[in-house]
């Protein structure tokens, strides 16, 4: 009899509560999804950079990738690069507001199988270099562009090495202003 009393109970808690989730606590952190399908996740804090964009369109080709979520407080603009990545990389966008999330967590890339990968949040985002971030074009010197190169090798397909016919009409370093020893041809 008892054991009649646990299934009526668990049917009216069924009939009352709906079905019992599993991981709840998890995931409410991980906007909705399981810990173990999370590939790659940004905080509010780094989902504001310039670089986001680039770091999540680097980890976005990875095969395991199935779909993007993001937390619904993230402004329309910055929400709207996503969609297009989203969108040029054939993944599904979805986008998730609930007063039950928690953590600082803005927008994570997950599988629709798990995964476990061990590191997903990005401790350090790669950061271009503020002479970078700042520059007048999008143009660089030969040595511009292998310090780029050095020092933060995932933006380089960002900019260009001044060419020769860049230098003849007038075109400089986005950064020293320099047109290389030769200067302006014309």
């Amino acid at each position: 009899m008892a054991e009649n009393k646990n299934e009526l109970e668990k049917y009216i808690d069924f009939a009352l509560g709906g079905a019992p989730e599993i991981k709840r606590e998890e995931k409410r952190r991980w906007l909705g999804e399981f810990r173990e399908r999370v590939i790659f996740a940004l905080t509010y804090d780094q989902i504001q950079r310039k670089e986001a964009k680039k770091v999540v369109e680097e980890k976005i080709k990875d095969r395991d990738v199935k779909r993007i979520v993001l937390h619904m407080d993230i402004s329309p603009e910055i929400a709207g690069i996503f969609m297009e990545l989203a969108k040029n990389y054939d993944v599904d966008y979805r986008s998730i507001d609930s007063p039950e999330l928690k953590g600082d967590i803005a927008l994570l890339l997950a599988s629709d199988d798990a995964v476990d990968r061990e590191q997903v949040m990005m401790e350090d985002m790669p950061l271009l270099p503020d002479k970078f971030y700042h520059a007048k074009s999008k143009k660089l010197c030969k040595n511009h562009m292998e310090e780029l190169k050095e020092q933060a090798p995932l933006f380089v397909d960002d900019f260009e090495e001044v060419t020769f016919f860049d230098k003849m009409v007038g075109i400089k370093c986005g950064v020293c202003d320099d047109n290389g020893r030769d200067g302006v041809l014309i």
